[in-house]
């Protein structure tokens, strides 16, 4: 008895280990992109719970109005002695009572082969069950259930369309915690606190070694301190912490690509300019020549 009263908290302790392992794949579900596509399924059922719940008391209310029509119309048929025996058990077995016609419906409504329990009804009994069949089919299984789909497949759009969200999000944090870091290098460099870093504080700021290793794992390199500087500077001498933070991140990634096309575009409508400048000029040129030819 000691024994497997010491037993008992090892069993405890290994149960909420495995927990603590199963959070950690959950929180790797969360973040890998792999499976992204596994959250939006996920968050989908969990979406569309109270959907599925409706839709199944919409649904079992249709099969049982069906089931009782069926249960009271074919009772006669079960009792009479016209049908074959066979048939008559063929009924009793799917429509005798109330439960094995809800049952009956059942299958008809989400199996798709209602024409196996419909056509010995229509044959050997009663054509007028065709009109029965017929208007179950029309407005439950083809009109019902196809609206049940497009809602569930609406609850899946959401789904997509909230983590989409939240990668939005995600990114804004990713920018915020970027500016975060980009703030602490530059209170590392306004040595004089005073807001403002100057192109000497800069540059003793460039020379720091921790400096340059923080910029380099940010994708900024430090080649050229003064031109970094000008780059930034908006003219009067001096960086702000806007101006900082607006800079760096237009040097970094996508963003400084983006400028290079942008400076690449700027280049070639002044390259064209320069051009009808010079063919003005040109043009200008040849007409005084001719002009003082003349007198």
């Amino acid at each position: 008895d000691l024994a497997g009263g010491q037993g008992m908290p090892n069993m405890v302790a290994l149960r909420l280990l495995r927990l603590l392992r199963l959070t950690r794949t959950f929180r790797l579900v969360r973040v890998f992109k792999l499976f992204r596509q596994l959250r939006v399924l996920a968050a989908t059922f969990v979406a569309s719970m109270g959907a599925l719940f409706w839709s199944m008391v919409v649904l079992i209310i249709y099969m049982m109005i069906g089931a009782l029509v069926l249960t009271q119309s074919l009772h006669e048929s079960i009792i009479e002695c016209e049908p074959d025996i066979e048939l008559r058990l063929w009924i009793n077995s799917m429509y005798g009572n109330a439960i094995k016609s809800m049952y009956t419906m059942f299958e008809v409504t989400q199996s798709g082969g209602w024409p196996n329990y419909a056509r010995p009804l229509v044959e050997r009994v009663s054509p007028w069950y065709a009109v029965f069949f017929c208007l179950y089919v029309t407005f439950v299984i083809f009109a019902t259930i196809r609206i049940i789909t497009a809602l569930f497949l609406k609850e899946t759009l959401n789904a997509a369309a909230n983590d989409t969200m939240h990668a939005m999000q995600e990114n804004m944090r990713a920018k915020e915690k970027y500016r975060h870091k980009m703030e602490m290098v530059f209170d590392a460099a306004d040595t004089s606190g005073d807001g403002l870093i100057t192109f000497t504080e800069f540059q003793e700021a460039a020379q720091n070694e921790s400096v340059r290793h923080y910029l380099s794992c940010l994708d900024i390199e430090i080649d050229e301190v003064e031109t970094l500087f000008n780059l930034l500077d908006d003219g009067d001498g001096h960086v702000t912490i806007s101006e900082f933070c607006q800079g760096i991140m237009r040097l970094k990634g996508q963003a400084r690509a983006l400028d290079v096309i942008s400076i690449m575009h700027d280049a070639h409508n002044i390259m064209e300019q320069c051009t009808q400048i010079k063919d003005r000029v040109a043009s200008l040129e040849s007409a005084l020549v001719k002009g003082g030819r003349r007198f």
